[in-house]
Parts: C-alpha cells; structure tokens; sequence
C-alpha cells in the first residue's frame, strides 16, 4: 500500500517510579502530521549517549522499531534514515531475541533490544523495541525513521510499547489523537480526551485481534448508500488517506466526476464543485458521523491553478474488501482506541 508518507520539543515532568514518568497516570505526546500521519520524536539512550528518531504512531503495527546502525549501508532506506547505535548507549540491553514486522507492502527484520526510551512527558528505562537490520523494500521515501506500534497485537509482542506503559501505571488502558489545527496535535495514552469531542462517544467491540476494526450498518455518500448492511470499517494511521473497496469507490468516482492522473492511484476533482460535495457517513450503532468533503478532497495551487485531490481511493492491485479511514479521517472524527478492552469509541471531533 504505497500511499506518501508521512521539531517537537519534547518536554519530560519528573515523578513516579520510572526516573521521569507517567505523570499522573497520563502519556502525552506532541505530534505532527507534516508528512500526513502521525509522528513524533523520540530520544533512546541516555543522558549524553541519546540519539534522536522521528517515529511514526502506527495503529496498524504489531511491533515498536527503528533502524540500526548495523543495518547495510547498501540500503537506501538505511543511508537516508537516522539509527540507533547501542554502542554508544551505556542503558543498552541484549535481550536475545529476533523480530519481523509487517510495514505497508514490507518486512522489517532485525534484533529485539532494550534501553531508555524518552517520548513526550515520559522517561521509560526499559522500553523494548526491534532493531531493524533488513528490509525486503526500500522505504527510503517515508517521512520517519521508525514505528512505535499501537496495534492490538501489540500487546502481545516481544517489542510492545504499551505493554511497558501499563506495567509502570497508566490509569486507562486508551489512547487517542487530537488535533489543533494544521500539522500539530497530541497523542495521549492512558484517558479519553473528553474535550475533544461532541456528544457521547459509541463503543464497538474490535472485529479482529490484529487490527482496529469494527462493524458499521451503513457507510454513504451523501444519500448515496455505499455499503448497507455488516460494513467493515478499520481506523489506520499508517494509512493517509481513506481506502474503500473497488466496487464502491468507483461509485464515489462517478458521483463525484474524478478524473484519472497518469501513474498514480489518486484522483483529481474540479475545484469549483468541492463545496458541493456531500459528506462521507458512517453509521455505527445507530450514530451518524460525518467526513465533510473539505477533508476528503485537498486543495492546492500547482503554478496558480487550482488543483484539487480526491483522498478517497481504491487498491488497483487488490480489493481490500473493507473501508480503512487513514489519518485524514481522524481529524473530523474523534477516534478512541481501548486496548484493555478491545474497543474503539466514536464521536465527531468537537
């Protein structure tokens, strides 16, 4: 799925049990979405030994890594990217342990490590994360060196970022973004950002023990029905974009009139219709939300002409058979992930 990829400060509050910690039972963590998901900036190691990688927050990942300094400079991706070196780290631990992880239309593969982890408002002595040594592709063209996984399979790997945070004391097992207004935001782990959203949040339980989804009676166009009954709906931030299946977004192409453009998946809509457009509407448990077009479409000027972007789309080479609302979906929708109790929570974005 080869969508185009997406400096914090990161300030550190002192208390509880883990040096700096989490503080309060709350993680927050300042991102950006400059290069369309989620990122920020981690420091591993410590004191004068850290090094700075800007990781991608991925709801899809199983796994928590960034490239090694041991990986072949015969890559392009290791060349262009920043990496660890756990010689240089005197909080470095061995753990023995190898790992694989699946990243868009790649493997990663490398070695389990351990060593001082500071994102955000917390300072973690003993995160675990997977040292990337090879990749079956190039993923030079990404805009972060590494993932911290926050998928439900997560929980279960030998690299589990969230698992360390629940053993040094979160006060709920959630996590959600928000977003301020161009390219900054948060993520906070450990509480629902109440202020973030409108009305009640509806929860579903998660369809798969891997991936964030969950069941919707209806996803529109407008009045246009989409899918009408048992529609998968997954909630991604590896992904930038909205993907849905051929069939239907092909109906969205011929409502909308979008164009082909040569040699990408994307498409162009006229600029003097967008305000015209109809929302996009799910509907999950009965509520209504609403993807307004001045999300789904995104406005440039290329040379003072308008050029407008339809970032709703189908996989050509395959038919993913279900509707993955990428980071752009989580700006108009409030989007609460409960780990601990394998539930997604949804509202309009206040």
């Amino acid at each position: 799925m080869r969508l185009l990829f997406l400096n914090i400060v990161l300030f550190v509050l002192p208390e509880f049990g883990l040096g700096r910690s989490v503080s309060r039972g709350v993680v927050d963590i300042p991102i950006s979405t400059s290069h369309w998901t989620p990122t920020t900036i981690i420091a591993l190691g410590s004191d004068y030994d850290q090094v700075y990688l800007r990781v991608l927050l991925n709801s899809a990942s199983p796994h928590t890594w960034i490239p090694s300094a041991d990986c072949s400079w015969s890559n392009t991706w290791c060349r262009e990217h920043a990496t660890y070196n756990y010689r240089e780290s005197h909080s470095y631990i061995n753990l023995h342990k190898n790992f694989t992880s699946p990243f868009l239309d790649h493997l990663i593969s490398g070695r389990v490590s351990s060593d001082q982890l500071e994102i955000g408002n917390v300072i973690l002595p003993d995160a675990v994360f997977g040292e990337a040594l090879s990749s079956n592709a190039d993923f030079s063209y990404a805009g972060h060196d590494g993932v911290i996984g926050l998928s439900p399979a997560s929980l279960s790997t030998s690299t589990s970022f969230l698992s360390t945070l629940l053993k040094h004391g979160l006060d709920d097992a959630v996590f959600s973004f928000s977003f301020h207004g161009g390219d900054s935001g948060s993520l906070l782990i450990g509480s629902v950002q109440h202020d973030s959203y409108k009305s009640e949040l509806v929860w579903s339980k998660t369809l798969s023990n891997d991936r964030w989804q969950v069941s919707a009676s209806a996803v529109q166009l407008g009045i246009t029905g989409l899918c009408l009954s048992d529609c998968v709906v997954e909630f991604n931030t590896e992904v930038e974009v909205i993907v849905g299946p051929n069939k239907e977004v092909e109906q969205i192409y011929e409502q909308l009139d979008a164009k082909q453009i040569p040699g990408v998946i994307i498409r162009s809509v006229d600029c003097r219709l967008v305000d015209t457009f109809p929302p996009l509407i799910l509907t999950v448990k009965g509520r209504q939300m609403s993807i307004p077009a001045s999300h789904y479409v995104d406005r440039n000027q290329i040379a003072h002409i308008d050029v407008c972007i339809l970032l709703i789309t189908s996989l050509e080479e395959e038919d993913v058979g279900r509707w993955i609302m990428g980071t752009l979906a989580h700006k108009p929708l409030y989007v609460a992930y409960d780990f601990g109790r394998k539930q997604v929570g949804l509202a309009s974005s206040a």
